[in-house]
């Protein structure tokens, strides 16, 4: 049976989901996306291809992805177009999700669906694949610390790995590298660390520029750090840098490519809530991200209009 996993692109969550997947499907190609409709469209794009020139059918899971409401209906059509071809469809998210999302997928495929804040993506692909798998289970147990930040294990630098690997133009070749490694137990190697080695040179590099971009500025009685972001740093290690620098409740990194991540250093403001008054936004309370209108290379354009959605955010939940 042919296999097709779709899993996030940007963290280590995505990463072990994938790799779960593969111990239960060891066949299987892994495909990694961001979030947005033209993801959506990509992936389409690829099923269709997998879809109509192959009599062979098989499985479709996507994991640790959101389905936004403006990419419902392009889902739909995706999905309604594989099922009819006979493929079956799995979704595994730990994401909010409005029930339109999730009434669309519902009518197509099988929605594994925890949004409560207690489980990431790779725990609930652990239970619903392999759940007598040891590995599997240490996998979603390392995820789980890295998605919530709960520091209560140790973990590679892996994730910074990832950070570095999406330079180059072979990167999902090598996430797929890494997500088939991990399936078999190897966490970490010469390899990786060899990688490592030279990524953290160009780290160090980044932060020292990026807090030379450093905005603070107050809206309504949060403190909100504003960063203009590198292709070096992962926006939720370094935020824990900013954060002690600034005692800011809000961070907002943007780059040069019009996409913005957002963390938080405590409960007063919610993330996601943010990122929903920008274009594509989605996430968490703790931490989302979204994409921009304004030039890249007009900083006082971007802080505005990051500025705006804080304060729009911030006005409804003192509502």
């Amino acid at each position: 049976m042919k296999v097709f996993i779709f899993s996030h692109e940007s963290d280590l969550d995505g990463l072990y989901s994938a790799a779960i997947g593969l111990m239960r499907y060891p066949q299987a190609a892994t495909v990694f996306l961001g979030y947005g409709v033209e993801n959506m469209q990509k992936m389409g794009n690829f099923l269709y291809s997998a879809t109509h020139f192959s009599k062979e059918r098989g499985l479709v899971i996507v994991a640790d992805l959101g389905l936004n409401d403006d990419a419902i209906e392009t889902c739909r059509q995706i999905f309604a177009d594989a099922s009819r071809n006979g493929w079956k469809l799995m979704w595994v998210d730990h994401h909010p999700w409005s029930q339109a999302a999730i009434d669309a997928v519902k009518e197509y495929a099988e929605l594994v669906h925890d949004p409560s804040g207690a489980k990431c993506a790779a725990d609930l692909m652990y239970e619903r694949l392999v759940p007598e798998n040891d590995l599997a289970k240490k996998l979603a147990s390392m995820a789980h610390t890295m998605d919530f930040f709960t520091k209560d294990q140790y973990l590679t630098p892996i994730t910074e790995l990832i950070r570095y690997y999406q330079n180059f133009p072979d990167f999902y070749e090598r996430l797929s590298a890494l997500a088939k490694k991990s399936a078999k137990g190897i966490l970490w190697d010469t390899d990786m660390h060899e990688d490592y080695a030279r990524y953290s040179k160009l780290r160090d590099e980044a932060k020292v520029q990026a807090l030379s971009t450093l905005q603070v500025r107050p809206i309504d009685g949060i403190k909100v750090a504003y960063v203009q972001s590198s292709p070096y740093l992962n926006s939720s290690l370094f935020s824990e840098e900013v954060f002690a620098a600034t005692g800011a409740d809000l961070a907002m990194f943007y780059s040069a490519k019009g996409k913005v991540s957002i963390r938080r250093n405590n409960d007063r403001i919610s993330c996601r809530q943010v990122a929903s008054y920008l274009p594509e936004g989605g996430g968490h309370d703790y931490a989302a991200g979204a994409t921009f209108k304004s030039d890249p290379s007009d900083i006082s354009a971007i802080v505005g209009e990051l500025e705006a959605a804080v304060a729009k955010a911030v006005k409804r939940e003192n509502k």
